[in-house]
């Protein structure tokens, strides 16, 4: 068996060696199964504020609601039949039990309000997350298209790999593989998996591509991974799989400047950052 961090794909998760004979529809359950309890477990502080604190008071706002139209027809039913058997019976006037009535239709709408809000919230973090997964910090040498690239690969529990490259050209670039998993799997809180498995070099002009040196570093210990090798041949017959491709982003590295990579639902994006 094999283990995923807490991040990435492809430095293990648990599935059988035996991956050419594995049933997709299997494999993509392990997949979709170890990586919610991971991420389920790595939510350790409660915070009133989540979508998820706000859908789960809500659904028991609703369910409590439910439960008080059944108490009170409950006692209206068992009213109207001692009624009828000529028992002594009491219950609220119509105009009280007219309140009693609006105001648990009243608490059950607003728990529906917060629970309908509690959605809103989870779909609009599911379809905008960036979650940061690197640092890149740039410092040029005196020599002109070289740089010294500081990379810091973030990983679970703050424990981060820092590692620096020399780099030439005009550009400093980051490449990996990316699954991207259907919406509604994103929507229950699934981020995109990834894989960071280059650092190159690049140079805008074609000519200098192809004239001048460029460095390329591998960042993984086993390129030709066999999980990844896996879902790039089958990665769209799984189910809750959109598709499985390789993103590269890239930016410039003419000046001394520090950039944040993020993964979003769609691959890797960039983002100047000041550093204080």
């Amino acid at each position: 068996m094999v283990s995923v961090t807490s991040t990435s794909l492809g430095e293990g998760i648990c599935v059988p060696h035996s991956l050419q004979n594995l049933e997709s529809e299997l494999f993509s359950r392990c997949l979709i199964i170890n990586i919610w309890i991971y991420e389920r477990r790595a939510v350790i502080s409660f915070n009133p504020f989540e979508a998820d604190t706000i859908i789960l008071v809500g659904t028991l706002g609703i369910l409590l609601g439910l439960v008080f139209i059944l108490v009170f027809f409950y006692r209206r039913l068992r009213f109207v039949a001692r009624r009828i058997s000529k028992k002594p019976a009491s219950a609220p006037g119509p105009v009280a039990s007219f309140r009693n009535l609006l105001l648990i239709f009243l608490w059950t709408a607003v728990f529906g309000i917060v629970f309908f809000t509690g959605f809103f919230f989870q779909a609009y973090y599911a379809f905008n997350r960036e979650e940061p997964v690197a640092k890149v910090t740039i410092t040029p040498f005196a020599q002109e298209q070289k740089n010294l690239v500081t990379l810091e690969l973030f990983g679970p529990k703050d424990n981060h790999d820092i590692r620096q490259f020399e780099v030439s050209g005009d550009q400093w670039m980051l490449e990996g593989d990316i699954l991207k998993w259907n919406k509604w799997i994103n929507f229950l809180g699934i981020h995109t998996r990834y894989r960071l498995t280059r650092l190159r070099g690049r140079y805008i002009r074609t000519s200098d591509e192809q004239a001048k040196q460029t460095e390329i570093y591998s960042l993984v210990e086993i390129e030709d991974h066999p999980i990844w090798g896996y879902l790039y041949r089958h990665g769209a017959s799984l189910p809750f799989v959109s598709t499985v491709y390789g993103n590269a982003v890239f930016q410039s590295s003419e000046e001394p400047s520090t950039f944040l990579v993020y993964t979003t639902t769609s691959g890797f994006m960039t983002r100047r950052i000041e550093e204080r």
